[in-house]
């Protein structure tokens, strides 16, 4: 075995997973490095902590249904049964949770399997972008590449479900844009079945997409005309749902339908106790991102057109975002605003990567660099709700003996 193939990063991770994932950060290029990223999303998902301020979201359920299942004590066809009742649709969930309960009623252990998967998915999608960037990082690049890892960052294993969906769909999606690989779309088809079903909604633009191909000009004016007509009938969207779809799709999404609540959404009466800086750092990513897109088509449309990749990776955004702002005005339907976003740092970085930026663009990067700081600095902030002190200092070792004991950062640092 030559010094390539020796798995020193393997031994450098059992001693310190944070401080070898800083480290194959820097050095992204190194043909392991992706793998130390899944690596350290499988560590946090085994010191995972539930701080305070998670003590309401999904993971907290995810975790319940592990003890409560090992209660049951289930047969195959029991747990078959248990599904059916449910009336879900998407099956990844119920049966993650019973396997685990097979051995042990400590949800605990279901965040590392959903670590090992969503970390692949994760790794994957960063390098995809990552290996295609040519020569020195800029640096309003770098500035793109902490967005690009934070939209839809580690810490959303808290909502396994729909973010791990989120990952698939993009894993799927980004080789047939780039590479016209159409059998990696089945990622992108199983997405609704498998993770979240809500991801219904997000093989529409696909479908239009793969029906009409790079219709640049007309999604570009979609894209506008959803920022000034974005609300739609939410009471005839809820009759075409009742009437065409299926009856366990339209009662898992009744919630998110719900006339009273899109009402209270559109007159921005939800989340009105937030602090200001939580109401305004996704604004500032997303409005930065809108300018950076529009700048872009209007003055580089010559070096677009002659980069087929990037061509068909923007007429999909404009698509995309043309359903995702639509989406945006129902009660978490916002969520895929996220995935746009994502997929158009994704082009953001490889456009003013490996081409040369013209002034006006250029002009706007420095505009837009403290706004997309500052989304940055927020965003890691959230991440303090989950990892805890053994996720920055720990190793695997330790982790076996303080599994569903860490104390959050966040709530280290309130006590402090």
């Amino acid at each position: 075995m030559n010094s390539k193939t020796r798995p020193y990063h393997l031994i450098h991770f059992l001693i310190w997973p944070f401080l070898t994932l800083v480290y194959y950060l820097k050095n992204f290029r190194k043909p392991v490095a992706k793998n130390v990223m899944w690596l350290f999303v499988v560590f946090y998902g085994a010191t995972f902590s539930i701080g305070a301020e998670s003590e309401g979201s999904d993971i907290v359920r995810y975790i319940a249904d592990v003890e409560h299942l090992n209660y049951l004590n289930l047969s195959f066809n029991g747990i078959v049964g248990y599904y059916l009742a449910s009336k879900e649709i998407d099956i990844l969930r119920t049966l993650l949770a019973w396997v685990v309960s097979i051995f042990t009623n400590n949800g605990f252990y279901l965040i590392i399997i959903y670590g090992i998967i969503f970390g692949y998915f994760f790794s994957r999608n960063m390098w995809y972008v990552l290996e295609r960037m040519e020569g020195k990082i800029k640096f309003f690049t770098l500035v793109l590449i902490f967005g690009l890892f934070l939209i839809i960052p580690i810490w959303k294993l808290n909502g396994f479900r729909f973010w791990t969906a989120a990952h698939v769909f993009i894993y799927g999606l980004l080789p047939f844009i780039f590479e016209r690989k159409k059998r990696s779309l089945i990622w992108c088809f199983i997405t609704p079945f498998i993770f979240h079903y809500s991801f219904l909604f997000a093989l529409i633009p696909l479908s239009v997409y793969l029906l009409f191909g790079d219709k640049i000009k007309i999604y570009f004016i979609l894209f506008l005309i959803s920022f000034f007509v974005s609300e739609f009938d939410i009471s005839q969207f809820n009759t075409l749902i009742d009437q065409y779809v299926p009856e366990s799709f339209a009662e898992r999404s009744k919630s998110y339908r719900d006339e009273d609540k899109v009402e209270a959404l559109r007159e921005g009466e939800i989340n009105t106790d937030m602090v200001w800086y939580a109401k305004y750092y996704s604004k500032t990513l997303r409005w930065s991102i809108v300018a950076l897109l529009i700048l872009i088509y209007w003055g580089s449309r010559k070096t677009i057109k002659e980069n087929q990749e990037l061509l068909r990776l923007l007429s999909f955004i404009f698509l995309f975002f043309f359903f995702a702002n639509l989406l945006a005005t129902i009660p978490s339907g916002g969520r895929f605003l996220a995935i746009g976003n994502l997929i158009a740092l994704a082009f953001l970085v490889l456009h003013l990567q490996n081409n040369k930026v013209k002034k006006e663009i250029h002009t706007l990067s420095k505009i837009a660099t403290p706004f997309l700081l500052f989304y940055i600095i927020i965003t890691l902030r959230t991440g303090l709700y989950s990892f805890s002190v053994m996720t920055l200092i720990g190793n695997p070792i330790t982790a076996i003996f303080t599994l569903g004991e860490n104390l959050s950062l966040n709530d280290l640092l309130k006590s402090l």
